[in-house]
């Protein structure tokens, strides 16, 4: 038996159509049926993963989590490991372009500073990136994209549109993703279409995002022309795919894992933890679980979540729904979720991925954008019966581990200004292995009844 410390410890891993590989459902049974656990963590990376980034990940997570339990012995706690194909998402294309002008205010992507297109060799990166993600269609895809990087023409984007709307299919998918892909599907006129990614029209960001972030008033480089036309194209087809790919995979954790948990006469308590798209990959897989599922206590984290702001809505806008509108209040323990502004991937990267039409917003990243993230903003427009009270989000003095106070059966949204922050080696993106995250998962854990 593997171990995470000395936590049990198993991986699980999935192919791009959510089927469990290599054994993993019957590992994880077999330690549910043989282990002396109470608690099982099931936990997801993201984007741009391979199995070492996983490994650590979950490790340094764990080591966190560890240290912070006071009542729940770690080796009581059996922990699996999801390993899904999620694949090289590249989120600073345009970040550095982003800047604030001299007189203050929102900052635009349109700032003083240099302006060029991709390489050749920078476009290549980018093609083979949708080469392994695309293989069955990928030879049309890049010939496509190749012939359009050398000069945009409404012949050579409607080619390229054409060659990517079978990657698009928008059968058996949820409302976000139909309205991440509508315009491509609906565009008619290619060239202006695509031609509107060369030289991106200005796009504001609010001050306060602006003021998080330290944009300051040096602009960034800006990238601009045909062949950073293509990449952005190709860019948002690889956010779609791993957005739809994380539902699917999800979608397959309930049915083939967790729908299929049998601790005997035990009780068993479940908590789901994703990261960036991976949270989407927990949550799908709590809107899937079954109602009979034999779990005595359900939990789910989102840290840094990489999907809609709005996905837990009942109602918002214009009469929409959340695509994962019926989780809230499913689980009996806290749902709860890390966001700051300071993840400049949640912020401006997915925001701006998620327009693909680039025809929609004044402010981007922010709770007033249409397109912004969970990880960014936190739940927005849920009723007041659905998040947990105010007071329960605040920082303790004395015992950090008294810090992240919990309601079971709420959202419990913890702004993260101040602990997921951008180090010497990571971004913030991706710094939700560090001792406060752990802190809040182990206080996940410990939540709820049935704890010594």
């Amino acid at each position: 038996m593997d171990k995470l410390g000395s936590s049990p410890f198993t991986w699980c891993e999935f192919d791009a159509m959510g089927n469990v590989l290599n054994g993993g459902a019957e590992r994880i049974m077999d330690l549910v049926q043989k282990a002396d656990a109470q608690d099982l963590v099931v936990v997801s990376h993201g984007w741009k993963n391979e199995r070492p980034d996983a490994q650590k990940l979950y490790s340094e997570l764990w080591l966190h989590t560890v240290a912070a339990l006071r009542r729940i012995p770690p080796e009581r706690i059996i922990v699996c490991g999801i390993m899904w194909p999620a694949t090289q998402y590249r989120t600073a294309m345009d970040e550095d372009a982003f800047s604030q002008p001299d007189g203050g205010g929102a900052a635009s992507v349109h700032g003083a500073g240099p302006v060029r297109d991709l390489t050749d060799e920078e476009l290549e990166e980018v093609l083979k990136d949708n080469k392994d993600l695309f293989s069955a269609s990928a030879t049309a895809l890049l010939d496509a994209a190749r012939a359009t990087a050398e000069g945009i023409t409404g012949a050579r984007a409607q080619s390229l549109v054409e060659a990517a709307k079978p990657l698009m299919s928008v059968n058996g998918i949820d409302d976000e993703l139909i309205q991440d892909v509508n315009p491509y599907l609906n565009a008619e006129d290619y060239q202006l279409f695509v031609s509107v990614l060369v030289d991106p029209p200005s796009r504001g960001v609010q001050g306060t995002v602006g003021g998080v972030q330290g944009l300051g008033d040096a602009a960034g480089q800006r990238l601009a022309g045909p062949r950073a036309a293509v990449a952005r194209f190709l860019n948002q087809l690889t956010y779609f795919e791993m957005k739809r790919r994380a539902g699917v995979v999800g979608a397959g954790l309930a049915s083939s894992v967790l729908s299929k948990l049998d601790p005997g006469e035990r009780k068993l308590r479940l908590h789901l933890v994703g990261h960036s798209f991976g949270a989407r990959l927990v949550t799908a897989a709590a809107a899937a679980l079954p109602p009979t599922v034999r779990v005595d206590f359900f939990s789910l984290t989102l840290l840094q979540g990489a999907f809609s702001h709005n996905a837990l809505a009942r109602s918002f806008g214009a009469g929409l729904t959340g695509a994962f509108s019926d989780v809230v209040g499913r689980p009996s323990g806290p749902i709860a979720m890390t966001y700051t502004h300071n993840d400049l991937a949640c912020t401006l990267a997915y925001a701006l991925a998620s327009r693909l039409s680039w025809d929609m917003a004044t402010s981007i990243g922010d709770a007033n954008d249409p397109f912004g993230a969970m990880g960014a903003n936190g739940a927005q427009h849920l009723a007041d019966g659905d998040l947990a009270p105010a007071a329960t989000m605040g920082t303790a003095a004395g015992d950090q581990r008294d810090r992240f106070k919990l309601v079971c059966g709420k959202v419990n949204g913890f702004r993260a200004d101040d602990f997921v922050v951008q180090t010497d080696t990571t971004d913030a993106h991706n710094n939700v292995a560090n001792p406060t995250v752990g802190l809040l998962l182990a206080a996940v854990i410990e939540a709820g009844p049935g704890v010594p």
